[in-house]
């Protein structure tokens, strides 16, 4: 019988704080009635991931594409190291 010299083993994986330290900051704003709307993406443990839109984001399709496209040009300043 053949022995392994390793084992391998899926750690679990952490919890974000910066995540959940966001989530709290957008929601006492929301209780404070100063956020009226939220498009969102969420990526998932697996690296899957899902999107969607609530509030004025929802019902404003077209703003809520302006809000992603400023996502998106600031993520992309990330990625090339430019100033976002």
């Amino acid at each position: 019988m053949r022995t392994r010299p390793f084992r391998l083993v899926q750690l679990k994986r952490p919890v974000s704080h910066d995540v959940v330290r966001c989530l709290e900051s957008i929601l006492e704003d929301a209780r404070r009635g100063e956020v009226h709307g939220l498009a969102f993406v969420v990526m998932k443990t697996n690296r899957e991931f899902f999107y969607n839109a609530c509030g004025e984001a929802h019902r404003n399709p077209a703003w809520a594409a302006a809000m992603a496209a400023t996502l998106m040009h600031g993520t992309m300043k990330r990625v090339f190291n430019e100033e976002a």
